[in-house]
């Protein structure tokens, strides 16, 4: 049940974040980091980003806690606890990820 939980409120924040992106650098509201704090440019394409994201590892976890959920194995609480965080990091790792190399194109910085 965690997945499906879990995955539905990604799903919620990903499509919040389509139906209604976040205009501006905020406290509140949108994908805030530091790369995405760089330049209007950097908030703009955090926003696209971190939508996509959230949408694609909300959809995939609430597949499968729907097929958990639909096979009857809803009994494996611990096992789900210790499964997603395999799913919440590299969603934040690749959404950063996307960012480095948009402000390595910009700023024209090589490492």
């Amino acid at each position: 049940m965690i997945f499906l939980y879990c995955g539905s409120i990604f799903l919620m924040i990903g499509l919040a974040f389509l139906l209604k992106p976040a205009k501006m650098d905020n406290l509140v509201y949108g994908y805030r980091s530091y790369l995405s704090k760089q330049s209007e440019a950097h908030w703009v394409y955090a926003q696209k980003t971190s939508r996509r994201f959230f949408l694609l590892f909300g959809f995939v976890m609430t597949a499968i806690g729907i097929f958990l959920n639909v096979t009857q194995r809803t009994n494996f609480f611990v096992v789900e606890m210790l499964a997603l965080p395999w799913f919440i990091a590299p969603m934040f790792g690749c959404i950063e990820t996307k960012l480095s190399k948009f402000d390595l194109e910009h700023r024209g910085e090589e490492k």
